[in-house]
């Protein structure tokens, strides 16, 4: 899959690139250049999945083959290792018609532990066979800074 700035004035990059550029050079943000579709039948499929196995299949045809399968599956896999419920993201009935997604499971208690912890991973694994090194350096006062910081704690 190649990713496309919203500016239209940079060029195409695969999703490894995208992940270590950030920005793109003319100011605009990188997004698919076209989007998966699945049928309801997919869709419907996939209701009986664990959180990580859905992931994969949600997450994997965007990264346009940059990460083997194997791979990939076990970078998700490890994302949720140090989330405190075994259904990740536990959906709790509260009344008859009332439910709850409970996002506050991961190691830093925020929503963005959903994302951040997974990113840090990706960038390890792509850095790492890249053998290239980054500094990670955050200031924060909420829990963004928090989320990002503990999504590379990990990382090599």
């Amino acid at each position: 899959m190649k990713y496309i700035s919203t500016r239209g004035k940079a060029p195409a990059l695969n999703f490894e690139d995208v992940l270590l550029t950030g920005l793109a050079p003319d100011g605009g943000l990188y997004v698919p250049e076209s989007l998966p579709e699945y049928s309801k039948e997919q869709i419907a499929a996939w209701s009986s999945l664990s959180y990580t196995d859905l992931a994969f299949q949600i997450i994997q045809p965007f990264i346009g083959g940059c990460i083997p399968d194997d791979d990939l599956k076990a970078i998700i896999d490890d994302t949720y290792v140090d989330f405190r419920h075994p259904a990740i993201a536990p959906l709790v009935q509260l009344d008859r018609n009332e439910w709850v997604l409970e996002l506050f499971q991961g190691p830093t208690l925020a929503f963005k532990d959903f994302a951040l912890q997974m990113l840090g991973r990706l960038l390890d694994y792509v850095l790492e066979r890249r053998q290239q090194k980054v500094v990670i350096m955050g200031a924060t006062s909420g829990d963004t800074g928090s989320a990002a910081i503990q999504g590379c704690k990990r990382c090599t």
